[in-house]
């Protein structure tokens, strides 16, 4: 059995700018920042079919995840549940990419479950929509309290492990 301690692998998807950002958030809502990708990661969906870009960033988001399992694991915690928040849909894509992706990793990864998010903004509040998946009223509100201590961190270079992108061969 481990001792480890149980936290949410939250991955923050911000489609305006191609980068992601992962923590964990342990169920007061405290904040552990982990991983960030510089801009433009993972647009490499943009102008592929549909069925390619859902291969892409279902890919693509799963080598997150691993990435952010590896972390909580170093730091004696572990993923009790996997959220997924998406600041908006994905751009240049149609509209059902998003579920479609969030669909994916619902169905694929039962342990830990996963829920996954998209943020609508209204007037500067913004409203967690559940587009897939299932969470406990408990560790829903750590994530309504600890995401915009997440999202407040965001724009600090310190906290964050970069992971960059490599280049591609052509």
């Amino acid at each position: 059995m481990s001792n480890k301690r149980p936290v949410l692998l939250t991955v923050l998807i911000e489609p305006q700018s191609f980068r992601w950002y992962v923590a964990g958030i342990d169920l007061t809502g405290t904040v552990t920042p982990l991983l960030c990708s510089q801009e433009g990661n993972f647009d490499g969906y943009v102008d592929q079919a549909f069925d390619d870009q859902t291969s892409y960033l279902r890919h693509h988001l799963a080598g997150v995840l691993q990435r952010g399992c590896d972390r909580l694991w170093g730091r004696q915690e572990k993923p009790c549940q996997i959220v997924f928040v998406a600041d908006g849909m994905f751009l240049d894509a149609p509209p059902e990419l998003t579920n479609r992706v969030a669909e994916h990793f619902v169905e694929w990864m039962t342990s830990p479950p996963v829920v996954f998010f998209v943020r609508e903004s209204e007037q500067g509040d913004a409203e967690l929509k559940p587009i897939a998946g299932e969470i406990t009223p408990e560790w829903r509100e750590a994530v309504v309290t600890g995401l915009p201590r997440m999202i407040s961190q965001c724009g600090e270079d310190d906290p964050w492990e970069l992971i960059t992108t490599k280049p591609s061969v052509t």
